[in-house]
Protein backbone atom coordinates (compact mmCIF):
# COMPACT_ATOMS: atom_id res chain seq x y z
CA UNK A 1 0.00 0.00 0.00
CA UNK A 2 1.27 3.53 -0.72
CA UNK A 3 2.37 5.89 2.01
CA UNK A 4 -0.29 8.54 2.59
CA UNK A 5 1.03 12.00 3.45
CA UNK A 6 -1.01 15.08 4.30
CA UNK A 7 0.62 18.50 3.93
CA UNK A 8 -0.59 21.41 6.06
CA UNK A 9 -0.79 24.75 4.26
CA UNK A 10 -3.16 26.44 6.71
CA UNK A 11 -0.44 28.07 8.87
CA UNK A 12 1.43 30.15 6.28
CA UNK A 13 3.99 27.47 5.48
CA UNK A 14 6.74 28.51 3.07
CA UNK A 15 7.04 25.01 1.61
CA UNK A 16 3.72 24.69 -0.20
CA UNK A 17 4.09 21.24 -1.69
CA UNK A 18 5.68 17.93 -0.86
CA UNK A 19 8.40 16.92 -3.38
CA UNK A 20 6.29 14.42 -5.32
CA UNK A 21 8.73 14.60 -8.25
CA UNK A 22 11.24 12.68 -6.14
CA UNK A 23 8.91 9.83 -5.23
CA UNK A 24 7.58 6.85 -7.13
CA UNK A 25 4.00 7.54 -8.20
CA UNK A 26 2.82 4.16 -6.94
CA UNK A 27 4.49 4.55 -3.55
CA UNK A 28 2.96 7.81 -2.28
CA UNK A 29 -0.35 9.61 -2.13
CA UNK A 30 -0.10 13.31 -1.22
CA UNK A 31 -3.06 15.37 0.04
CA UNK A 32 -3.21 18.96 1.27
CA UNK A 33 -4.94 21.00 3.95
CA UNK A 34 -5.28 24.16 1.88
CA UNK A 35 -4.83 27.70 3.16
CA UNK A 36 -8.59 28.15 3.56
CA UNK A 37 -9.31 24.73 5.08
CA UNK A 38 -8.04 25.21 8.64
CA UNK A 39 -8.22 24.80 11.52
CA UNK A 40 -6.75 21.31 11.64
CA UNK A 41 -9.09 18.67 13.04
CA UNK A 42 -8.39 15.07 13.97
CA UNK A 43 -10.68 13.66 11.28
CA UNK A 44 -8.56 15.44 8.64
CA UNK A 45 -5.48 13.53 9.82
CA UNK A 46 -6.57 10.13 11.07
CA UNK A 47 -6.36 8.25 7.75
CA UNK A 48 -2.84 9.45 6.92
CA UNK A 49 0.56 7.98 7.77
CA UNK A 50 2.41 11.32 8.00
CA UNK A 51 1.55 14.95 8.65
CA UNK A 52 4.06 17.32 7.01
CA UNK A 53 4.49 20.92 8.22
CA UNK A 54 7.09 22.79 6.15
CA UNK A 55 8.58 26.02 7.50
CA UNK A 56 5.79 28.11 9.03
CA UNK A 57 6.35 31.84 8.51
CA UNK A 58 5.24 33.29 11.83
CA UNK A 59 4.28 36.95 12.02
CA UNK A 60 4.09 39.28 15.01
CA UNK A 61 0.46 40.08 14.25
CA UNK A 62 -2.36 37.90 13.03
CA UNK A 63 -3.46 34.42 14.00
CA UNK A 64 -3.47 32.44 10.75
CA UNK A 65 0.06 31.17 11.31
CA UNK A 66 -0.56 30.19 14.96
CA UNK A 67 -1.92 26.94 16.42
CA UNK A 68 -5.12 26.94 18.46
CA UNK A 69 -5.60 24.75 21.52
CA UNK A 70 -8.07 22.59 19.56
CA UNK A 71 -5.53 22.09 16.78
CA UNK A 72 -2.88 21.12 19.30
CA UNK A 73 -5.23 18.54 20.82
CA UNK A 74 -6.02 17.14 17.36
CA UNK A 75 -2.34 16.78 16.42
CA UNK A 76 -1.50 15.22 19.79
CA UNK A 77 -4.28 12.68 19.36
CA UNK A 78 -3.19 11.90 15.80
CA UNK A 79 0.46 11.29 16.75
CA UNK A 80 -0.39 9.61 20.03
CA UNK A 81 -2.49 7.06 18.18
CA UNK A 82 0.36 6.14 15.83
CA UNK A 83 0.70 8.96 13.32
CA UNK A 84 3.95 10.47 12.11
CA UNK A 85 4.98 14.14 12.07
CA UNK A 86 7.67 15.59 9.79
CA UNK A 87 8.27 19.19 10.86
CA UNK A 88 10.82 21.34 9.06
CA UNK A 89 11.88 24.87 9.88
CA UNK A 90 14.40 27.21 8.24
CA UNK A 91 16.29 30.45 8.62
CA UNK A 92 14.44 32.66 11.07
CA UNK A 93 13.08 29.67 12.97
CA UNK A 94 9.98 30.60 14.95
CA UNK A 95 10.64 34.35 14.59
CA UNK A 96 10.84 34.61 18.40
CA UNK A 97 7.06 34.17 18.65
CA UNK A 98 6.34 32.78 22.14
CA UNK A 99 4.49 29.58 22.90
CA UNK A 100 1.56 31.43 24.50
CA UNK A 101 0.78 32.96 21.10
CA UNK A 102 0.54 29.53 19.44
CA UNK A 103 3.89 29.31 17.64
CA UNK A 104 5.35 25.96 16.54
CA UNK A 105 6.88 25.76 20.00
CA UNK A 106 3.50 24.43 21.23
CA UNK A 107 4.33 21.08 19.61
CA UNK A 108 7.25 20.54 22.01
CA UNK A 109 5.62 17.65 23.88
CA UNK A 110 5.73 15.70 20.62
CA UNK A 111 8.84 17.08 18.92
CA UNK A 112 11.04 17.71 21.95
CA UNK A 113 11.88 21.19 20.57
CA UNK A 114 11.14 24.24 22.73
CA UNK A 115 12.67 26.90 20.48
CA UNK A 116 13.59 27.30 16.81
CA UNK A 117 16.19 30.07 16.88
CA UNK A 118 15.63 33.24 14.88
CA UNK A 119 18.60 33.36 12.52
CA UNK A 120 20.71 31.20 10.23
CA UNK A 121 23.65 28.84 10.74
CA UNK A 122 26.94 29.76 9.07
CA UNK A 123 29.28 26.81 8.97
CA UNK A 124 33.06 26.59 8.85
CA UNK A 125 34.64 26.08 5.36
CA UNK A 126 35.08 22.33 5.91
CA UNK A 127 31.38 22.02 6.71
CA UNK A 128 29.61 24.00 4.03
CA UNK A 129 29.02 23.67 0.29
CA UNK A 130 29.74 26.79 -1.84
CA UNK A 131 28.04 29.12 0.67
CA UNK A 132 28.22 29.31 4.48
CA UNK A 133 24.45 28.81 4.67
CA UNK A 134 24.63 25.40 2.94
CA UNK A 135 25.40 23.17 5.91
CA UNK A 136 27.32 20.07 4.81
CA UNK A 137 26.95 17.04 7.06
CA UNK A 138 29.22 14.02 6.87
CA UNK A 139 28.89 12.83 10.47
CA UNK A 140 25.54 11.54 11.70
CA UNK A 141 24.48 9.61 14.78
CA UNK A 142 23.45 5.99 14.30
CA UNK A 143 19.73 5.54 13.70
CA UNK A 144 17.53 3.77 11.12
CA UNK A 145 17.01 7.17 9.43
CA UNK A 146 20.77 7.69 8.95
CA UNK A 147 21.40 4.18 7.63
CA UNK A 148 23.27 4.38 4.32
CA UNK A 149 23.70 8.17 4.56
CA UNK A 150 27.22 9.56 4.11
CA UNK A 151 26.57 13.18 3.06
CA UNK A 152 23.71 15.65 3.48
CA UNK A 153 23.25 19.31 2.60
CA UNK A 154 20.86 21.38 4.71
CA UNK A 155 20.59 24.95 3.34
CA UNK A 156 19.30 27.94 5.31
CA UNK A 157 19.15 26.10 8.61
CA UNK A 158 18.37 27.09 12.19
CA UNK A 159 19.07 25.20 15.42
CA UNK A 160 16.97 24.06 18.37
CA UNK A 161 16.66 24.34 22.11
CA UNK A 162 15.43 20.94 23.30
CA UNK A 163 13.26 19.86 26.20
CA UNK A 164 14.59 17.70 28.99
CA UNK A 165 12.27 14.96 27.83
CA UNK A 166 13.43 12.11 25.65
CA UNK A 167 14.56 13.40 22.28
CA UNK A 168 17.39 11.99 20.16
CA UNK A 169 19.91 14.00 18.15
CA UNK A 170 20.58 12.79 14.61
CA UNK A 171 22.63 15.75 13.37
CA UNK A 172 24.54 18.52 15.15
CA UNK A 173 26.63 21.39 13.82
CA UNK A 174 30.43 21.42 13.89
CA UNK A 175 32.65 22.81 16.65
CA UNK A 176 33.34 25.90 14.52
CA UNK A 177 29.77 26.70 13.49
CA UNK A 178 28.49 30.27 13.89
CA UNK A 179 25.00 31.75 13.96
CA UNK A 180 23.67 35.01 12.55
CA UNK A 181 20.95 36.24 14.92
CA UNK A 182 18.24 38.11 13.03
CA UNK A 183 17.16 40.02 16.13
CA UNK A 184 20.32 42.17 15.96
CA UNK A 185 22.22 40.85 12.88
CA UNK A 186 25.12 39.86 15.13
CA UNK A 187 27.17 36.75 14.34
CA UNK A 188 28.24 34.64 17.29
CA UNK A 189 30.05 31.36 17.94
CA UNK A 190 27.68 28.42 18.12
CA UNK A 191 29.55 25.15 18.34
CA UNK A 192 27.75 21.77 18.27
CA UNK A 193 23.97 22.25 18.52
CA UNK A 194 21.09 20.05 17.28
CA UNK A 195 19.62 20.66 13.83
CA UNK A 196 17.83 17.33 13.32
CA UNK A 197 16.14 15.33 16.08
CA UNK A 198 13.69 12.47 16.44
CA UNK A 199 11.24 11.68 19.20
CA UNK A 200 8.41 9.33 20.07
CA UNK A 201 5.07 10.38 21.53
CA UNK A 202 2.98 7.50 22.86
CA UNK A 203 2.40 5.34 19.75
CA UNK A 204 3.63 7.89 17.20
CA UNK A 205 6.89 9.34 15.94
CA UNK A 206 8.27 12.78 15.02
CA UNK A 207 11.19 14.06 12.96
CA UNK A 208 12.16 17.75 13.28
CA UNK A 209 14.72 19.38 10.97
CA UNK A 210 16.08 22.95 11.07
CA UNK A 211 16.07 23.29 7.27
CA UNK A 212 13.28 23.04 4.70
CA UNK A 213 15.18 24.01 1.55
CA UNK A 214 16.84 20.59 1.33
CA UNK A 215 13.44 19.38 0.08
CA UNK A 216 13.50 21.65 -2.97
CA UNK A 217 14.43 20.66 -6.51
CA UNK A 218 17.73 22.49 -6.90
CA UNK A 219 21.50 22.03 -6.61
CA UNK A 220 21.45 22.12 -2.82
CA UNK A 221 18.09 20.39 -2.41
CA UNK A 222 17.07 16.80 -2.99
CA UNK A 223 19.70 16.41 -5.71
CA UNK A 224 22.51 17.09 -3.23
CA UNK A 225 24.39 14.31 -1.46
CA UNK A 226 22.17 11.64 0.01
CA UNK A 227 19.26 14.02 0.63
CA UNK A 228 16.80 11.91 -1.36
CA UNK A 229 17.77 8.73 0.49
CA UNK A 230 17.45 10.67 3.75
CA UNK A 231 13.88 11.65 2.87
CA UNK A 232 13.03 8.07 1.96
CA UNK A 233 14.42 6.81 5.29
CA UNK A 234 12.44 9.45 7.20
CA UNK A 235 9.18 8.42 5.54
CA UNK A 236 9.82 4.75 6.23
CA UNK A 237 10.70 5.40 9.89
CA UNK A 238 7.69 7.63 10.51
CA UNK A 239 5.49 4.93 8.92
CA UNK A 240 7.03 2.20 11.13
CA UNK A 241 8.54 0.43 8.13
CA UNK A 242 12.07 0.54 9.60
Amino acid sequence: MPYEIIVDLSHKEKLEEFPEFALGEDDFEISYIDKTEGPIEFDMLEDFDILFIGNIQHTKDGKKDKFTQDELKAIKKYIGEGGGLLLTSGEGGDQDIPMKHGSIRVLYKMTGVRRFWNGVIQEAPSNYLIKKKNVLITELFNHPITEGITELVLPNCTFFTLTEEEVEDLIVTSEKAEFKYYSDDEIGALGPVPICVVSEFYNGRCVTIGSSDWLLEDDFGLDAGDNLKFLSNIIEWLSFEI
